[in-house]
């Protein structure tokens, strides 16, 4: 099969054509606003939903010529796009697109969770086991699943408050780091001489081994006080920019790694956008290591927002529960499983 798959969940529009018997990417574009966002310090919806709807078709098209296939209903056998969660503006004229060209070409279509888009992400590039424990870190998610198939996946614990991609954005605005302050952040964190420093952040929940939960809202106000100190007078901000991230990091490995221990799975796949982070992935690595356990990351391209995603959890879909109808709606909160 010949799937499309559209997503434009948030500020990203992205297209890809993937081909289900090679599972080769004919195509894999994503169209980044994230220059146009900066000036206002973070994703603003409205603009986001019009940036959306002026450059779909185009991106459709060049997918199209991309992959060296023509763009009729003779060519593709499935249209994916996500219909939540993410900012309803733009979930609308993703899953609208797709409506239409199903309509038109009289091919039928799913609508995808993004989220079980993640969850399958790393599945792209390599062969992922069954079970085993999933967690996705993003700028609006921090959850950990049991993956028992592509299809099938129990919640163990998510953030009380924010999530751990959140909790960089607000640290960036306090740090003063132009948006996306993730990459900087992750590249301080990097750096063995920020490490070298008496600041220390708390580790919410860490030592909690009764549940499998996040939070990261108090990571942020200790930076804030922090900055409010007259002890931060002489800290350089790479150092506390990386010291708050490091305490994340360590809160994501310990309750990973918590619920590998509880599920009795000896993998772990991370997914979303955070795990992009060369810190992170260093990190979980090297713990994996002196585990003796495994830790699989998507490549760094499909860790963020993208539609090739979507087309493989839209295909996964579709041979279990088969196409939906037109009357599926955009849900901007729906959960992992709905």
């Amino acid at each position: 099969m010949l799937v499309l798959g559209i997503d434009t969940s948030c500020d990203d529009t992205s297209v890809a054509i993937f081909e289900s018997e090679s599972g080769k990417l004919l195509s894999d574009r994503v169209s980044s606003d994230i220059e146009l966002h900066a000036q206002f310090g973070g994703v603003v919806p409205e603009i986001a939903a019009r940036q959306h709807l002026e450059i779909i078709i185009p991106m459709i098209s060049n997918a199209f010529d991309e992959a060296g296939i023509a763009p009729d209903p003779d060519t593709i056998d499935l249209i994916a796009a996500t219909r939540g969660p993410g900012l309803i503006g733009g979930l609308l004229v993703g899953l609208g697109c797709a409506k239409a060209l199903s309509l038109g070409w009289n091919v039928p279509f799913v609508g995808v969770n993004h989220l079980e888009g993640h969850l399958i992400s790393a599945a792209l590039s390599q062969d992922i086991p069954y079970p085993h424990i999933a967690m996705v870190v993003s700028g609006g998610h921090s959850e950990i699943y049991r993956a028992n198939s592509p299809a099938d996946y129990i919640l163990l614990g998510e953030t009380r408050d924010d999530a751990a991609g959140e909790l960089l954005d607000k640290v960036g605005r306090l740090l003063d780091i132009p948006f996306p302050a993730g990459p900087t952040i992750d590249r301080w964190a990097l750096d063995p001489e920020n490490g070298k420093s008496p600041v220390r952040f708390p580790r919410p929940l860490l030592n909690k081994t009764d549940n499998i939960e996040f939070s990261f809202s108090g990571l942020k106000t200790a930076c804030l006080y922090f900055l409010r100190s007259d002890e931060s007078a002489n800290v350089r901000r790479e150092i506390i920019g990386a010291e708050v991230f490091r305490a994340a990091v360590d809160c994501l490995l310990g309750k990973a790694f918590l619920a590998s221990d509880r599920e009795n799975l000896s993998t772990i796949i991370i997914s979303g956008g955070v795990a992009a982070s060369s810190y992170l992935k260093r990190e979980a690595e090297k713990r994996a290591s002196d585990e003796n356990k495994k830790v699989i990351f998507p490549e760094k391209r499909h860790c963020t927002d993208n539609a090739a995603m979507i087309a493989l959890a839209g295909l996964y879909k579709f041979e279990k529960y088969g196409p939906d109808t037109f009357d599926l709606d955009c849900d901007s909160s729906i959960t992992v499983g709905n």
